[in-house]
């Protein structure tokens, strides 16, 4: 009698547990767990599994509310590590968080362990594709290539572009496909590259991520056509890639995906 009284205690605390996430890519994980019913906030721009969608939203990547938070009644707000501040004034509220590092496929990995362990949830069916999408990559012979990833598909290169640096899974994979990051400058992960930098660091081979969400519509003959009048090896050649899948700009466990994806293109 005492085990099953124990077992139902056990059970109903853990159904108890009510979780925010800051971030797309944590909600995506604690779903993909098996504890999207534990979610009772979410980041307005959560959109996978399409079930997020009726979670209530707390607010955005720069404007988390801590008053729509504490309304929640949260037993675990967990966030990326540059939501710290928001992090350290819920702790001061009383309220359990969790902060995480997720900008390189092995702080992915860690990621997801470590969520695993604060839900008490088996994180071996997230981890399994993403070393196996690894272990396939390795098949491809290395390459000289120089390959450059930029966020967002701007029919005005005038204004800046954001590209994919130093330390961030982008780079991660474009090394598992046997290709080089046409950014070599020491520092950001992502910097910010303006058109003269672009003709100077004229990569082989150009990826443009279109999100719909934050692109919205875009022509994507005359974005590539733009491209291609651009004095660069990758505009010379027409080697310029549109990939609009919503997964490759989230740093979940779908980045097994986003290595399969990518290097068909970097290495097709």
């Amino acid at each position: 009698m005492r085990l099953v009284f124990l077992l139902f205690l056990s059970l109903n605390l853990y159904a108890s547990e009510r979780i925010v996430t800051l971030a797309p890519s944590i909600s995506e994980i604690v779903f993909a767990l098996g504890k999207g019913d534990a979610l009772v906030g979410v980041s307005e721009y959560a959109s996978y599994p399409p079930e997020v969608k009726k979670v209530t939203k707390i607010g955005g990547y720069s404007n988390p509310s801590l008053e729509k938070i504490f309304a929640l009644n949260p037993t675990l707000v967990i966030g990326q590590s540059h939501y710290n501040k928001t992090l350290g004034q819920l702790n001061k509220l009383g309220i359990k968080t969790l902060s995480l590092e997720m900008s390189t496929i092995s702080t992915i990995q860690d990621t997801i362990k470590k969520i695993a362990k604060a839900l008490h949830a088996d994180p071996t069916p997230l981890l399994v594709p993403i070393e196996d999408a690894i272990k396939t990559s390795k098949s491809y012979t290395k390459s000289s290539e120089r390959v450059l990833i930029v966020y967002g598909l701007s029919m005005d290169l005038n204004r800046g572009l954001y590209i994919a640096g130093h330390n961030i899974f982008y780079e991660d994979i474009i090394t598992l496909c046997g290709a080089k990051n046409a950014y070599e400058q020491e520092g950001l992960s992502q910097p910010v590259l303006h058109y003269e930098g672009l003709i100077k660091l004229n990569p082989d081979k150009v990826i443009l991520l279109h999100h719909s969400a934050t692109d919205g519509e875009v022509n994507f003959n005359k974005a590539k056509a733009l491209w291609y009048s651009i004095p660069i090896n990758a505009g010379k050649n027409k080697q310029v890639y549109i990939l609009s899948q919503d997964y490759l700009s989230i740093p979940s466990h779908r980045v097994a995906q986003s290595i399969s994806t990518l290097c068909e293109v970097i290495r097709p």
